[in-house]
C-alpha cells in the first residue's frame, strides 16, 4: 500500500526533530529515529483510526529528512531530491524560527499524548481549510466549539443578556427568518487562535462567538482563517 503525501503536522513534527539534531542526523537503525516514528505513526492512529505496518516506519523518516538537506540552507551538500513544495514552505518558513517551531511540534505532541478527542470526526468538510498549525490543531479547533456543554451555556448566556442568537458577524437571525424551525439555532466559533490553546485548558464563553452557518464556512474557507472582524469588515465593504 502506498502512503499518503507528508501531512503539515508530520513535516513539523519531523522538521523539529530534524533541527534539534542537525547536523549529526540520527541513523536509520537508532532508537531516537525510531520513537519519531512511532510518534508520527501513533499521531496517523489518533486522527484516522487506522494504520498500515509500513506507515512512516524508521527508513521512510529518514528519507524524509534527506529531502530536508535539500531545502536546509545551511547544508553544502545536494540533500535528497524529490522533496514536496510543502516541504519547502515549510523549511523556509521554520528554518530560522527554532523556537517558534519547537513549541508548535510541543503542541502537536502534547495532543497525541493526551485525550483530546479526534478519531470519530464527521466527515471533513471540505469547505474547511486546515490551519497553518496542520490537521491535529485544527481537529482540536473544532471539536472545542462543538463541545455541547459549552455551545448550550454560550446560548443561554446570550440570550438572557439580549433575548436573541444573531450571527456576530452579518446579523442574521434564524429564529426571525425561519419561526419556530429556526428557534434556538446557531454555530459557535472559537476565537482563540489555535497556535495560543493550552492542552487540558477549559474553554470559555469568552472564547466563543456566535456564527450563522455562512459566516462560520467563510471563517474556516481558507488559511489564514478569518477573524470576525475580517469577516464584518467585508460585509460591511460589500454593502457600501
Amino acid at each position: 500500500m502506498r502512503n499518503k503525501k507528508w501531512s503539515r503536522d508530520e513535516i513539523i513534527l519531523l522538521l523539529n526533530f530534524y533541527h534539534e539534531h542537525y547536523p549529526h542526523i540520527p541513523a536509520k537503525t537508532s532508537p531516537k529515529l525510531k520513537e519519531m516514528s512511532d510518534l508520527i505513526r501513533k499521531m496517523k492512529l489518533k486522527l484516522d483510526g487506522e494504520l498500515n505496518e509500513e506507515y512512516r516506519n524508521p527508513n521512510g523518516v529518514y528519507m524524509k529528512m534527506m529531502n530536508f538537506h535539500h531545502f536546509n540552507p545551511d547544508y553544502e551538500g545536494a540533500g535528497l531530491k524529490g522533496g514536496s513544495i510543502l516541504d519547502r514552505e515549510l523549511v523556509n518558513k521554520f528554518w530560522t524560527k527554532p523556537v517558534e517551531l519547537k513549541k508548535l511540534s510541543n503542541q502537536i505532541k502534547a495532543v497525541i499524548n493526551t485525550n483530546e478527542p479526534l478519531t470519530s470526526f464527521d466527515e471533513e468538510d471540505d469547505t474547511i481549510e486546515d490551519v497553518q498549525e496542520g490537521r491535529v490543531m485544527t481537529r482540536l479547533h473544532r471539536y472545542r466549539e462543538r463541545d455541547s456543554r459549552i455551545v448550550k451555556r454560550k446560548k443561554d448566556a446570550t440570550i438572557q443578556s439580549t433575548n436573541m442568537l444573531q450571527c456576530e458577524c452579518c446579523g442574521f437571525d434564524f429564529e426571525k427568518s425561519y419561526g419556530q424551525h429556526g428557534k434556538g439555532f446557531i454555530e459557535c466559533h472559537h476565537v482563540k487562535p489555535v497556535s495560543e490553546i493550552q492542552i487540558g485548558e477549559k474553554t470559555k464563553l469568552g472564547d466563543l462567538s456566535l456564527v450563522c452557518s455562512n459566516c462560520h464556512r467563510m471563517i474556516h474557507r481558507s488559511r489564514p482563517w478569518l477573524t470576525i472582524h475580517q469577516v464584518k469588515k467585508i460585509l460591511s465593504d460589500k454593502s457600501e
